[in-house]
């Protein structure tokens, strides 16, 4: 999801600039730029199309119908303008849209009505807020208006056939014209996406057409499973257009400053980045050219027409055990949070619908979804005594959820009493893992045995050269003890391994980066730590990130066995002892305006005018070996492949394998296994260099020595690792650090980052000034999204309704808009059950 802030020009250059020239093609055909849609209770409504000033005037927040402005408008460059989400599917669907008229024709019609339905679902649940400052309160809108532009390939000119949704930051509501809340529609994101996977993936005429073809879908990820091995290859050959699009565009902007490139320069650079990637190949000057190199592609792959039509068994309806669903998605929520609110369960629901394989009407399935929505809505426990909590808070949890945590405090508080139980804190740097060789040379002086375990086994790794003794990953200890696990959170116990290192009365279990433990693992080890007797040590930092879904254990710790609370103070990694304070400014959080300045004072700070600037500067630096930690997959994604051609450009690196990802890796590579294997002897998140490729697979050398990875194993779970996320760099200590600054940067994200580096650590930024920076850094230290438990989870409820206000339960009859009038509709089924009026637990 996006959300849109600055000028309208620059949002028309976004959208023309995402179309390539297939589009261009295929657009000839239409009316406009976008399709344009007004929604209310009484449904959706397509309007008349828009051109690109059309559009334009649409963003600007004016009414394109009588070209009156929708209420007080913002001209500065942080006006919000629309939210934007994107309806895709698998690149096999596209691929087989390619392949077939008739799959084209139900897979657009399929997506289409997928975006009808999430502007209407958007219609139903956003708001708007009302009222003095400090007094507001949310109300539900009573009109919003959407655009829809739909693309047919990427800007690589692969097939991917997506719209662009976007939803006006004008909604009328009460009478007026007013400003959307986006907050309400980020926070629905889940739902969004279930939705529009769903309407797809359960659509008739569009499973109809596939299967008519030969096509099976695998229900859990919804690939063609007979196209599914040729679309790395496609992805491969997309990523390196991209790239060299990208870096056209950074050296354009770096000699045109302050201009925005037009459609004809960015075809240019379409035309060109094609040329560069497929030397051997002609430039298609058609949509229909290029359709057809698609299917040339795909032959020359080895792909072949399915000969014979699928068969089309899939599960009715009527045979769904609801309240099973229902369960199973408050299972699955509760396996990764602490508290969510009506639209993830609604994107859960959808998730599993689709799964189920399911296929039926858009009505029907929309019945099914809101029917198992209502049913697990009414299952959760809700964390707030109030009926006034707008839809979008998360403020609903699980008895389950509660259960573990209610367990959890009750162990810490047992081992506390008992003294059984030390906390042992400190920030980056302060040395808490190199402390632990003398800890475990005291602990063995008196006969006792020390047992490290850590959240990762990467972590284990780094552990085990500090500390001088075995580590093991805590999922491997608790495995060695017989439990199992799956991932909707259910609990199991079979016999114990002989290997499985005993908990007794002798033993110090040291638990390492024990802020990234979450609360099942934690529970599972604290109950087996009391039933031996064994003394336990848990050692991290609560400023650093947190657990991977439910955690806060140091959190309850420092909170229900205060008196067994230790705290290391000093920071010995950096070579400026100035750097070291500032360090421990940022780890608090307070003032960060003033360490913003400081930074800014000490070249810390990195200002650049666009994205991709940005990118290609940290790529040259990443390519180097220095560290570069970016917020998102997708950001550590394209600096990653960036790196990966300007080696293979210098001959420090060659191509040799594609993976599933469409990432091409061969010698020279620095590249990162993702899936622990015993057998191969690699950890998640774990750094390599490729030495060699064969058809025994992939030969690599990293601190734990020599490996080959075996050719599957390097298909599904390596990935290029010149640049990698803050939960990658966790632990790390290098000589420089750089660190991408901006929307989903929070504030522990931003503190790893920037505290990996012993010489020095870089923020880089896209502002328009330095004064834009500054907002920004603030911003960022003003970001919690860790998920610290129920108890945590409802105080950021609360927050929420205070900070946003109540939400207004009551609808008014809706007064329309000035325009045209408009058709009837029938009024939806579904209304959100009112909330529980028990009391919330708070722990």
């Amino acid at each position: 999801m996006k959300i849109y802030h600055g000028a309208a020009a620059a949002a028309r250059h976004y959208v023309e600039a995402d179309r390539s020239r297939a589009d261009d093609y295929y657009l000839t055909e239409g009316s406009g730029v976008a399709m344009r849609f007004t929604a209310s209770l009484d449904g959706v409504e397509r309007r008349a199309d828009m051109d690109g000033d059309t559009y334009e005037q649409w963003v600007a927040g004016f009414d394109v119908e009588t070209g009156a402005a929708k209420g007080r408008l913002r001209t500065d460059g942080q006006a919000v303008r629309f939210v934007e989400v994107t309806v895709n599917g698998p690149k096999t669907w596209s691929l087989a849209a390619a392949l077939h008229d008739d799959v084209a024709a139900a897979y657009d019609a399929a997506q289409m009505a997928a975006a009808e339905e999430i502007i209407g679902w958007l219609a139903e649940h956003t708001t708007t807020r009302v009222g003095p400052c400090g007094r507001q309160v949310q109300v539900p809108v009573e009109q919003i208006e959407a655009a829809v532009v739909r693309h047919f390939s990427s800007r690589a000119g692969d097939p991917h056939r997506h719209l662009h949704l976007q939803i006006n930051a004008r909604v009328w509501a009460h009478d007026a014209w007013r400003g959307l809340h986006t907050v309400g529609v980020r926070d629905s994101l889940e739902a969004i996406n279930g939705i529009g996977h769903a309407a797809v993936m359960t659509n008739p005429e569009f499973r109809a057409a596939v299967a008519a073809h030969g096509y099976t879908l695998d229900p859990e990820s919804g690939e063609v499973t007979e196209l599914a091995p040729y679309a790395s290859k496609f992805s491969a050959r997309s990523k390196q257009i991209e790239a060299n699009i990208d870096r056209y565009e950074a050296q354009w902007r770096r000699d045109h400053p302050g201009e925005e490139p037009g459609p004809a320069i960015r075809q240019a650079w379409d035309r060109r980045a094609w040329a560069d990637a497929r030397p051997d190949k002609v430039v298609p000057v058609s949509g229909a050219d290029l359709r057809n190199r698609w299917i040339d592609e795909l032959i020359e792959l080895g792909f072949h027409l399915p000969t014979r039509r699928a068969s089309a068994s899939w599960t009715p309806i009527g045979l769904l055990d609801r309240d099973a669903l229902a369960k199973r998605a408050i299972d699955r929520l509760g396996a990764q949070h602490s508290a969510w609110n009506a639209a993830d369960i609604r994107g859960e629901v959808e998730k599993l619908i689709a799964a189920s394989d399911v296929v039926a009407r858009g009505a029907v399935r929309h019945e099914l979804a809101e029917d198992l929505t209502a049913r697990a809505v009414s299952a959760c426990i809700p964390l707030v005594d109030r009926d006034d909590a707008a839809e979008h808070v998360r403020a609903l949890s699980s008895p389950e959820v509660l259960a573990v945590a209610f367990d959890l405090v009750a162990q810490i508080i047992r081992s506390a009493e008992r003294e059984k139980m030390t906390v042992v804190e400190g920030a980056a740097g302060a040395g808490k893992t190199r402390r632990l060789a003398a800890t475990r040379e005291q602990v063995e002086a008196r006969g006792g045995r020390m047992v490290v375990v850590t959240p990762t086994r990467k972590a284990a790794q780094v552990a085990a050269g500090e500390v001088g003794s075995e580590t093991r990953a805590v999922a491997k200890l608790l495995h060695e003890h017989g439990l199992r696990w799956d991932d909707e959170g259910h609990w199991s116990r079979t016999q114990p391994s002989p290997s499985a290192p005993p908990l007794d009365s002798r033993t110090l279990l040291v638990v390492d980066e024990a802020g990234m433990l979450d609360q099942d693992s934690a529970r599972a080890l604290l109950a087996l730590a009391d039933a031996g007797g064994a003394q336990v040590a848990l050692i991290g930092d609560r400023h650093q990130l947190p657990a991977v879904g439910r955690g806060g254990v140091l959190d309850l710790a420092a909170r229900y066995a205060p008196d067994r609370c230790v705290e290391y103070g000093g920071v010995h990694r950096f070579t400026d002892p100035a750097y070291a304070d500032l360090s421990l400014r940022m780890r608090s959080g307070a003032k960060p305006g003033e360490v913003f300045d400081e930074l800014v004072r000490r070249g810390g700070v990195v200002i650049h005018a666009s994205d991709v600037e940005r990118q290609d500067l940290l790529a040259v630096k990443a390519s180097r070996g220095e560290l570069v930690v970016a917020d998102t997959r997708e950001q550590v994604g394209r600096i990653n492949h960036a790196a990966h051609r300007l080696r293979v450009v210098t001959a420090q690196a060659v191509d040799s394998v594609v993976t599933a990802a469409g990432e091409q890796i061969g010698r020279g590579d620095t590249i990162a296994t993702r899936h622990n294997d015993a057998e191969v002897g690699v950890a998640n998140r774990e750094i390599w260099t490729v030495i060699d490729w064969s058809a025994a697979g992939l030969n690599i050398r990293g601190e734990n020595g020599q490996r080959v990875l075996p050719p599957a194993y390097v298909h599904e779970h390596v990935e290029l690792a010149y640049a990698t996320t803050a939960y990658g760099a966790q632990g790390s200590t290098v000589a420089t650090s750089h660190v991408l600054i901006g929307d989903h940067s929070g504030a522990a994200s931003a503190y790893v980052g920037m505290t990996r580096g012993r010489e020095r650590n870089v923020a880089h930024l896209v502002a328009e000034s330095v004064e834009d920076a500054r907002r920004q850094w603030i911003d960022v230290f003003g970001r919690d999204r860790a998920d610290l438990g129920p108890s945590h989870a409802r105080g950021l409820a609360v927050e929420a309704i205070d900070r946003y206000g109540p939400q207004v339960r009551q609808r008014r009859p809706a007064i329309r808009p000035p325009g045209p009038p408009r058709r009837p509709a029938p009024e939806p089924a579904y209304r959100p059950p009112n909330r529980s009026s028990a009391p919330g637990l708070g722990l």
